[in-house]
């Protein structure tokens, strides 16, 4: 067999391979991830881990009890390999796609290869390999997914919720996964004397102080930290994160905190009142999201204009292109990789020395980062959880900051719950800008229009904007206006060469929204996820520091991978429109520069 035909045999096999094991009934592991925050990062020793994959159990969920965890539960079991020793691991749970366990404490660092079985048979068609660390705290929401609202009680363990925030003072109760190992069996009840040193808590920016770090007495695998609730920030949305070991952070979920006696607030630019006692009543949300700004910044918040691309290049090929394909062509183009390049046009005959200046041109022109867009999308959020986790980590208390995953589906599915769907505003909207008028057509809920190139920044010339619609079957007629009065400026932005995430970053800024918010943000792709960070200050203070710790949640990279960026809050200008109950049309200028993480 040739090189060439052996690569090409591997590749089809890493596509049917799956499909195949799932009919033979092998176990096929898709990633693992900490059981709480569901981060795939490194799994500390002790923690729960999930796997997730399929054919890993039986169809319905099984749980094992809290304490004396089996190794095998209803016919899954799973060993980690680590140098030339092989390790049980305590089950907690099984299904067919999830299956949740304990990672031994006395399991060496560094690498291993995890390997589950079902009714006998192992995975054994591709290994799963895994990092295994002292310590990785990983804080459970109440969604289950460690997005949105955390799972912090107080001292007497009751949730805290809108209705009943934290206090300032208050000891408040997060509960979690893998400050570390531990003696005498990770299944038995944990002694009470254990706790963990190097335990930091923030709750907004601020550090709390740190009660008690040690195994719950719930159950198997599990953590609590214990901590005072400071006398700063407050609000419904006020991130918290726990660090570990000096280095490591956990995920960000958010805590409600307020005066004692009273509901926690949502000041701008967080949810309106009405829309959160709406949410909390489990009434179904009609929410949606218009914009305008450069269209790479519009397709990172999820929006696709590869449809120019895609006839653009079809009609040079003389043949229809996929519009996966088109991403994927701006992505590679975006971040230089001839490679990627040529593998994928050679998929429509095109051979390297046949890629000519209009190919290239029209691949500059879609990649292009001085194009801009206006977009809108509308949509069903079925619950508060649904509502929070697509909202809650940019509309964090100002002052504040938050590190997510991105999940890169904010529209047009506004909602992944099953009440979910798309909302008709009728078949085009016009938007109306400084340089004249343009049709957006729509479909499946989702409008957008491409305003053309040659802008001189990433930011949308000052003057009056307005996307309008007569109206659709779910979506009444509106006029939503927008004045952009002045434009933001990073005045301190060239003094930075690259980020050092073990210090604080002070960054500053002239203008930006009147009497709204800025948005500090940074994105960092890593192992084909991007991680974001979000920190809100009002426009006025001209100034702010991000903290070691939030700048430490994200992962290094280098400038090709990772850019900083400060521009107008997307949720400062909430609109009225018929039909919905929750609606912000998002100014996406954005000053940035692509910046290494170190």
């Amino acid at each position: 067999m040739t090189r060439a035909k052996f690569f090409r045999a591997l590749m089809i096999a890493s596509v049917i391979a799956p499909a195949c094991l799932a009919q033979l009934g092998a176990p096929f592991v898709t990633s693992v991830v900490n059981a709480a925050s569901y981060s795939n990062g490194g799994i500390a020793q002790g923690a729960i881990f999930t796997v997730l994959g399929y054919s890993l159990g039986p169809d319905q969920l099984v749980e094992a009890e809290p304490f004396s965890l089996p190794f095998e539960l209803a016919g899954t079991s799973i060993q980690i390999t680590a140098g030339a020793k092989t390790y049980d691991c305590p089950m907690v749970s099984t299904s067919y796609s999830e299956v949740s366990a304990i990672l031994p404490s006395n399991t060496p660092l560094g690498d291993a290869m995890l390997t589950p079985s079902y009714q006998g048979v192992a995975a054994s068609f591709f290994p799963t390999h895994i990092t295994v660390v002292a310590s990785s705290f990983g804080i459970y929401s109440t969604a289950g997914s460690g997005l949105g609202p955390g799972l912090i009680a107080g001292s007497d363990g009751t949730v805290k919720t809108f209705d009943q925030p934290a206090n300032p003072g208050d000891v408040a109760i997060a509960r979690g996964t893998g400050l570390g190992a531990v003696e005498g069996g990770d299944s038995s009840p944990p002694a009470n004397t254990v706790q963990f040193p190097k335990v930091e808590v923030f709750v907004g920016n601020s550090p709390a102080t740190v009660v008690s770090a040690g195994r719950s007495q719930c159950c198997a695998g599990q953590d609590e930290v214990a901590f005072q609730v400071p006398d700063s920030p407050s609000g419904c949305f006020v991130p918290v994160a726990i660090r570990t070991g000096g280095t490591t952070v956990s995920n960000f979920v958010t805590l409600p905190v307020a005066a004692s006696g009273e509901p926690c607030t949502i000041p701008p630019p967080g949810l309106p009142a009405p829309v959160v006692s709406s949410a909390l009543a489990g009434e179904q949300l009609n929410v949606g999201i218009l914009a305008i700004g450069p269209v790479q910044f519009l397709e990172f918040f999820g929006f696709s204009f590869a449809q120019n691309a895609v006839d653009n290049l079809s009609a040079l090929l003389h043949k229809p292109i996929d519009e996966a394909d088109v991403k994927l062509l701006i992505q590679a183009y975006r971040a230089r990789r001839a490679r990627t390049l040529q593998q994928i046009l050679s998929k429509y005959g095109v051979r390297r020395k046949q890629i000519d200046r209009r190919l290239v041109r029209a691949l500059r022109t879609a990649a292009g980062t001085n194009q801009q867009g206006a977009a809108a999308a509308f949509g069903t959020a079925g619950s508060l959880v649904d509502l929070t986790q697509q909202f809650a980590s940019s509309v964090a208390s100002a002052g504040t900051c938050m590190v997510t995953r991105f999940s890169g589906r904010f529209p047009p599915q506004l909602s992944q719950s099953p009440q979910g769907r798309s909302l008709d505003a009728g078949a085009t909207l016009t938007f109306n800008g400084p340089n004249g008028q343009n049709a957006m057509p729509g479909r499946s809920g989702v409008y957008q229009a491409l305003l053309g190139g040659g802008f001189q920044s990433a930011t949308v010339p000052v003057g009056s904007y307005a996307i309008s619609g007569t109206g659709g079957a779910d979506v009444g007629p509106f006029t939503a206006a927008l004045s952009v009065d002045n434009t933001l400026i990073w005045t301190n932005k060239s003094a930075m060469s690259s980020v050092d995430r073990s210090m604080p970053l002070t960054l500053t800024w002239s203008g930006g929204p009147t009497g709204g918010f800025v948005l500090i943000g940074a994105a960092v792709r890593s192992d084909k996820t991007t991680v974001l960070m979000q920190c809100t200050a009002q426009s006025e203070q001209g100034s702010f520091t991000i903290p070691d710790f939030v700048l430490s949640a994200l992962p290094a990279a280098d400038a090709a991978s990772a850019y900083l960026s400060v521009g107008p809050h997307p949720f400062s200008s909430p609109m009225t429109i018929p039909g919905l109950d929750l609606v912000y049309f998002a100014n996406l200028s954005v000053d940035y520069v692509a910046m290494e993480f170190r």
